[in-house]
């Protein structure tokens, strides 16, 4: 039997005002010599030509290849090196005159399905040569792991100590099991090194600049490229964006307040306006109590069901609900889903309590296997874009790479101080996962000896930022205090719209702005906004629908970029 457990505490890490990065308070630093400035490219690097093969079938049109980069780019003869798997799609007629690099954030979300997505669009089909590559660490390159490393099953409201310390403790050795897993590599899983890995795939396409759309964590990286490479800049794109200006301690430290607001203000009057339907409560306050007494009930009584003839186990407790609910948050389409497996669980739990757990199974064992292999497909499904800390995904390579990169790019204050402080300052505020604030390894991780230049846009092409008012992973404040420090950027705001990841199906205004950037090169004179189109219907959201009356597209682009990693990846050894 298949084991699949929901029973991981969502985990968030922050820092607001306690501690300042740099006050003293910060990581220990491990001597490895890592890059933090452009090296110039060894001629072996340089020299290499890569072996292109067609990954995916054919109507994606997809070329794949690994090219061979330094672990160290300030070390490039040190030996031990890796391999970054890229792929590319040229224009269906005639010869690209640009090409568009994609990342689709985590970070260390594989890219490869960038290049087939990014050809999708139509107006960058005709004459860009699309990219995309997995990063260092993860996907079809060379990866990291941290796999054995232990999840969170505590939860995070919890505050007695003995459970405070378990989340410590397990926080604490997140990082010993990614460095014995990793061989050595986790010192150089950072951006810097990722930049010039990317840079030296510019160089071997041959061309002199490059455009970029990068989203969520792919924003950070977009503008540390621009930063490390300027003379390279073409029309960058940033899409959903960290506050790439400061620290990552600085952009997770919005995650609780944002997720809070889309849930309350966004979730919670869509349901209660349909009740008749969806049946969580006639009134936003209402839904927030259901998700609440239901939390409270799965805390006191998990239920541990088999699905799919007992092929699968899911155990439905308090933070499997935490992780459901906050993953839902980051688009619109997965509201109606959300509202009905709620139900469902609460229906599930009440059969439990008051039948125990037989009368709960009969439940399951009642379902269609269709809704089943739904349920289960949902239980495993991880967050698209910028992710939160004690959240595990399916793929361990993209959660070591989501550590290092966050952990050990830019400093963090060390012990648990700061974590239990600020779960106690924002956990009332923002309980769904505002007391997760302990679950962070970045808290004790010892991190490379890297300073990496604050980016700061000058000198550089206009760059256009893409932020939704009510996205819950990166908060529309974390593009207004970037924005207001990035020299030349514009601002697209995307009004009565909280979807994380914009481009590319969320909204025609938008697409229209940024298709005629990428295409032209003319940007906005001014910031410019948007008018989202709310939250449809739960008759337009339900599964199997086309695009009439979503809003817009029936998938989201992050998950649409997933979906094409998923059909071209494999095909390269």
């Amino acid at each position: 039997m298949k084991y699949l457990t929901l029973a991981v505490g969502l985990g968030i890490s922050a820092a607001a005002v306690l501690v300042v990065p740099g006050s003293g308070a910060t990581a220990s630093m491990q001597t490895a010599t890592v890059v933090d400035k452009p090296h110039r490219v060894a001629n072996k690097y340089l020299e290499q030509r890569p072996d292109w093969i067609q990954c995916g079938e054919a109507e994606f049109r997809t070329y794949c290849a690994k090219i061979t980069v330094p672990r160290d780019w300030a070390n490039q003869y040190s030996g031990n090196d890796l391999q970054i798997a890229v792929s590319k799609v040229a224009p269906a007629k005639g010869k690209p005159s640009r090409v568009v690099f994609g990342n689709p954030g985590g970070p260390g979300g594989a890219g490869l399905g960038m290049a087939p997505y990014l050809a999708s669009q139509a107006p960058l089909a005709k004459d860009h040569l699309t990219v995309g590559f997995d990063p260092r660490g993860t996907g079809g390159s060379t990866n990291v792991s941290c796999d054995g490393s232990p999840g969170y099953t505590m939860d995070p409201r919890d505050r007695d100590p003995a459970n405070q310390a378990l989340i410590s403790e397990a926080s604490a050795m997140v990082k010993p099991y990614c460095d014995r897993q990793s061989r050595g590599l986790l010192p150089y899983i950072t951006t810097a090194q990722t930049v010039q890995d990317m840079d030296l795939i510019r160089q071997l396409l041959g061309f002199d600049k490059i455009d970029y759309v990068g989203y969520s964590g792919g924003t950070w990286l977009g503008a540390y490229y621009q930063t490390y490479f300027p003379d390279h800049v073409g029309r960058f794109v940033l899409d959903s964006n960290t506050d790439f200006t400061k620290t990552w301690f600085d952009t997770f430290v919005s995650q609780p307040q944002a997720f809070e607001r889309r849930f309350r203000e966004d979730f919670a009057p869509w349901a209660a306006k349909y009740d008749a339907q969806l049946h969580l409560g006639s009134s936003p306050s209402e839904v927030i109590r259901t998700y609440e007494r239901l939390r409270r009930a799965l805390k006191e009584r998990p239920a541990v069901e088999e699905f799919l003839d007992a092929a699968v186990q899911v155990t439905y407790d308090q933070n499997a609900l935490d992780m459901m609910v906050s993953n839902d948050m980051y688009t619109k389409l997965d509201f109606y889903s959300l509202a009905v497996d709620m139900a469902f669980i609460r229906d599930l739990s009440a059969a439990q309590a008051k039948g125990g757990p037989q009368a709960a199974q009969r439940q399951v064992d009642g379902l269609s296997l269709a809704r089943q292999q739904q349920l289960v497909q949902r239980a495993n499904r991880a967050p698209v874009g910028l992710r939160t800390f004690g959240t595990f995904g399916t793929v361990d390579s993209e959660d070591a790479t989501f550590n290092a990169i966050t952990c050990n790019d830019t400093a963090w204050p060390q012990g648990p101080e700061t974590g239990a402080q600020l779960a106690a300052r924002l956990g009332p505020h923002f309980p769904l996962i505002g007391w997760t604030m302990t679950e962070n390894p970045c808290f004790y991780w010892n991190r490379p000896n890297l300073t990496m230049p604050t980016p700061t846009g000058n000198g550089l092409p206009t760059t256009l930022m893409v932020q939704s008012v009510h996205d819950p992973a990166t908060s529309y404040g974390l593009a207004v205090s970037a924005h207001s420090r990035y020299a030349g950027s514009r601002l697209l705001t995307v009004t009565n719209e909280g979807d994380h990841g914009v481009y590319g199906g969320v909204n025609r205004c938008a697409d229209r702005i940024v298709n005629t950037f990428l295409t032209t090169g003319k940007a906005p004179a001014k910031d410019v906004s948007c008018a989202g189109e709310g939250i449809p219907a739960p008759d337009k959201l339900m599964p199997g629908l086309d695009d009439a009356g979503t809003g817009y597209s029936k998938e989201t682009p992050l998950r649409r970029i997933a979906g094409f990693t998923k059909a071209v990846s494999g095909y390269l050894r």
